[in-house]
């Protein structure tokens, strides 16, 4: 019964991070009224928050090695709880983002280690109903999101974004008396300067994604000095072995290209939805939320018939899906019906084949998994970060149809790739959970 609570509060915890990632997106234009900035300066409530969350699925990932994981969990909930509560107060600009990139480093625990408790401590019965309910939490907290911040953002001021999320604070003493103590790894030496590394190499990715392309070439520079620098240290924090694991690669190179649709879906739909069919924030945010619903029931409704033996035919379908999807708006004119129809399609796709690689990678990774959870939602928030980006600038060149097209290619690409899901499904035969 523990474990159940436990998993209970660990979900809730990952619907507000991913609700938060999106809570700001249409407050940008009042916050740049209110405290006389650039729109350029306002992103940096988005972009800062991005970038902690992206470089802690590493560090949460690496240190749970060595930490209990209900310590570090409890201790990323307080940083996330108590600087919610101080951004309420806060008017400086300096102070409000600072109180931001402390909620992403908070909130950054809460997908990697929730999967690394799901996968790795709580009751092994759980798993295919906790990696659905990560997956309808991810789901429902993209569409959830923008709908609630558009309802508060009409009846205050955008300061209650902040301190809506402090709502996290009851799960504190919950987590305290039901999370189990875990068997910890050998402990090793941190290693900050690679951290270090890879958080500047991030940090300049998403400022040549957002700001201007030309900090690419400082993304290069300091990500090449990352490489040198695991390769020269015992104790790296992310070892160059892990990449000889080929399944775990093609399971992350698969999971990458599904969060860039991901990405590139969120702001596309939310274009069409603003611009083509000329609705408000809360009409938007409340076709977006009943898309992710829709999603988060397909989520459930996998989790509770997959097995390894179904896992492809899964996958094929969730690709189907977004096919399909694409093609009715390519071709079809964009009345809301249409619109609203695609979204749909959109999110129960992703519903269908994130379920399928999450589980897949829980297959494939017998021990040690922590460190490679971190390094695969690494991948899956650049990803997500990419789509945004690529798109945004994508729909100024291009019209609508050609950037969905553009997304068509990439399912395309995804169905050759597939292939990775046979060898995986291989070589994960025989090792089946009870659902």
């Amino acid at each position: 019964m523990k474990d159940k609570i436990t998993l209970f509060c660990l979900l809730s915890t990952v619907l507000l991070g991913v609700m938060n990632s999106f809570f700001f997106h249409i407050a940008i234009v009042p916050i740049s009224k209110d405290l006389n900035i650039s729109i350029a300066f306002s992103s940096w409530f988005i972009l800062g928050y991005t970038i902690m969350v992206t470089i802690g699925s590493i560090v949460y990932s690496k240190l749970a090695e060595s930490i209990q994981l209900k310590k570090l969990y409890l201790i990323a909930l307080v940083i996330f709880v108590l600087f919610s509560i101080l951004g309420y107060f806060m008017n400086n600009f300096y102070f409000l983002i600072l109180c931001r990139l402390a909620q992403g480093a908070g909130g950054a625990a809460f997908i990697s280690l929730t999967m690394v408790a799901v996968m790795d401590v709580l009751d092994r019965a759980l798993l295919p109903i906790g990696l659905a309910f990560i997956s309808f939490a991810m789901a429902l907290g993209s569409g959830l999101g923008p709908l609630l911040s558009g309802i508060l953002l009409s009846v205050t001021n955008w300061h209650i974004l902040y301190l809506f999320m402090s709502c996290a604070i009851i799960f504190i003493p919950i987590l305290y008396l039901t999370f189990p103590e875990m068997k910890l790894e050998k402990k090793t030496p941190f290693d900050w300067l690679g951290m270090i590394y890879l958080l500047i190499s991030i940090l300049f990715l998403l400022c040549a994604l957002n700001i201007n392309f030309l900090f690419i070439v400082l993304c290069i520079i300091f990500f090449l000095l990352f490489i040198r620098h695991i390769s020269t240290i015992s104790y790296p924090i992310i070892n160059k072995k892990i990449f000889n694991n080929s399944s775990f690669v093609r399971i992350t190179s698969l999971s990458f290209l599904l969060f860039l649709l991901l990405g590139a879906n969120v702001f596309l739909l939310s274009y069409i939805f603003s611009f083509i069919l000329n609705l408000n924030s809360v009409q938007s945010g409340g076709i977006l939320f009943i898309s992710s619903v829709m999603g988060g029931i397909a989520s459930i409704v996998i989790g509770k018939k997959m097995n390894i033996k179904n896992i492809k035919n899964f996958h094929k379908i969730g690709l189907y899906i977004f096919f399909i999807g694409y093609l009715i708006i390519i071709f079809g004119s964009k009345t809301a019906i249409v619109c609203i129809s695609v979204s749909i399609c959109c999110f129960v796709a992703f519903s269908f084949v994130q379920m399928t690689l999450n589980y897949l990678l829980d297959s494939v990774l017998k021990e040690s998994k922590k460190i490679y959870i971190g390094i695969f939602n690494l991948c899956n928030f650049i990803g997500m970060s990419i789509g945004v980006a690529l798109f945004s600038k994508l729909i100024v060149v291009f019209n609508m149809n050609i950037c969905f097209v553009f997304l068509l290619v990439a399912v395309i690409i995804k169905a050759c790739m597939s292939n990775s899901i046979s060898a995986v499904n291989n070589k994960t035969k025989g090792y089946d959970y009870e659902c």
